[in-house]
């Protein structure tokens, strides 16, 4: 579609039948073209922006300072459940006199960050296991290599060390607390009240110890984060009147072995098919046309939008065409996919990526004597389903115009999270394509430029 913004509009014969009425566009260009008889800014909203849907294969989870527990079935995104492993320390203090205490409990106690998705009216289980063997890194040549991914996973004993069933109210529980078995409880005490080296040495405490594994299970419908903060807790007492109470407390160690696996089973999904390249029936890039005119971006479960402009080229071959002067994206979640159990991402950055969707720079803007980097400044509207994320794209397009090799190379942009909400957050967003059967729902670019017809 073409909108007259000065007092005459060149109108390409090849898309006449697609406008609307003509009318002026209240917009400031600083003046730096006048509106005559001969120059003229002319936007357009009918070039295309193609979304597909890119399959993730693995990413660092590691060291995030987060601990992601329980899991919840999404009707676009599918099953997603979410288990932490974390190596915990011998003790911090240890006494001389403890030959006459008495050993009471042993629990873990988790503190939680505020952050979570799905529902958080139904309880959450909660099993807490022991590893029976220690956390390795994969290698990378041959050699150790510094992260753990969301595909990694280590063997735990068959019998939790303890399991719960509980409410969780992320924006009003402070922690959990959850009691272990009180086998381990006394073991540990003995060796302590022993002086033994398997708690007094680091490394002799790993091996005997090689660490815990939180996870949940099918029933559960919320995904809840915790701080790195959680620490193991054994609790005992002299024998007094007053029965004191005192606590030995084994932190949280090494925290480039602490990090989160995340499962997905998309089965029955629209993105049955998204998966590795080299998997039978899998395909590692769906197009929307295939998923019912929808892409979708939730990177920790290992789904994100790509966006390409193929036909932006075309704007070269318009009459008069000079210069473009300003493009603007308009991202628009599809009506009723989400609410306040499933919620919009609240910041989604466009990065730049190629044919092999590695992801580059982010797109920012420059305001004043800074750059910053575009967010989408996300309008929510759960009534009418009219939310919407907006960028100015114009440096990106700009590039792609003057470079006419990279818009046939499958370039484009990147819909994601920023880190660390990139592998640490379920929120996700569901954006419609320029078929989708409501245009409240439809991806939209607002191309503005300057015409100058010949005298």
């Amino acid at each position: 579609m073409f909108r007259k913004i000065a007092s005459y509009t060149f109108i390409p014969a090849f898309i006449l039948c697609t406008i609307s009425a003509c009318q002026k566009v209240d917009i400031n260009f600083n003046n730096e073209y006048s509106s005559n008889d001969y120059t003229q800014i002319v936007k357009v909203d009918s070039f295309a922006a193609d979304i597909s849907t890119v399959y993730i294969d693995s990413f660092p989870t590691s060291a995030k300072g987060v601990t992601l527990i329980g899991g919840y079935s999404d009707p676009y995104m599918g099953r997603i459940d979410a288990k932490t492993y974390f190596e915990i320390g011998a003790p911090l203090t240890t006494a001389s006199n403890f030959t006459k205490a008495i050993y009471d409990s042993l629990y873990l106690t988790f503190k939680l960050n505020k952050t979570y998705y799905g529902d958080t009216t139904k309880p959450v289980h909660i099993d807490i296991s022991q590893l029976s063997e220690l956390i390795i890194p994969p290698s990378i040549f041959g050699n150790i290599g510094p992260n753990l991914y969301n595909t990694n996973h280590f063997a735990v004993y068959p019998t939790p060390l303890g399991s719960t069933d509980l409410v969780v109210r992320p924006n009003l529980t402070d922690s959990i607390h959850i009691r272990l078995s009180d086998v381990l409880g006394d073991t540990l005490f003995a060796k302590i009240q022993r002086g033994d080296l398997d708690v007094t040495n680091g490394t002799n405490f790993l091996n005997f110890f090689n660490g815990l594994c939180v996870s949940s299970n099918a029933n559960s419908a919320l995904v809840f984060g915790c701080k790195d903060s959680m620490g193991l807790k054994l609790a005992y007492h002299f024998p007094s009147l007053y029965k004191d109470s005192a606590t030995v407390s084994f932190p949280l160690s090494n925290t480039t072995h602490h990090f989160t696996n995340i499962t997905v089973n998309r089965n029955g999904t629209p993105l049955q098919n998204l998966g590795p390249a080299n998997a039978s029936g899998k395909q590692n890039i769906i197009s929307s046309k295939l998923t019912n005119n929808m892409a979708f971006t939730q990177p920790a479960s290992g789904a994100m939008i790509k966006i390409r402009f193929p036909s932006i080229q075309s704007l070269l071959n318009l009459p008069n065409y000079v210069k473009l002067l300003r493009a603007q994206l308009i991202i628009r979640p599809v009506a009723n996919t989400y609410s306040t159990f499933y919620y919009l991402t609240p910041n989604l950055r466009l990065t730049t990526t190629n044919i092999a969707n590695q992801m580059g720079t982010d797109l920012s803007i420059n305001t004043g004597t800074t750059s910053t980097v575009q967010n989408g400044g996300l309008t929510v509207d759960y009534l009418r389903g009219n939310s919407s994320y907006v960028y100015d794209v114009t440096s990106y397009l700009n590039l792609i115009l003057n470079n006419p090799i990279s818009a046939y190379q499958q370039d484009g942009l990147l819909l994601t999270p920023p880190s660390n909400a990139y592998e640490t957050q379920f929120t996700r967003t569901i954006i419609g394509d320029k078929y989708n059967t409501l245009q409240q729902n439809q991806i939209e670019l607002d191309v503005y430029y300057v015409a100058v017809q010949q005298k």
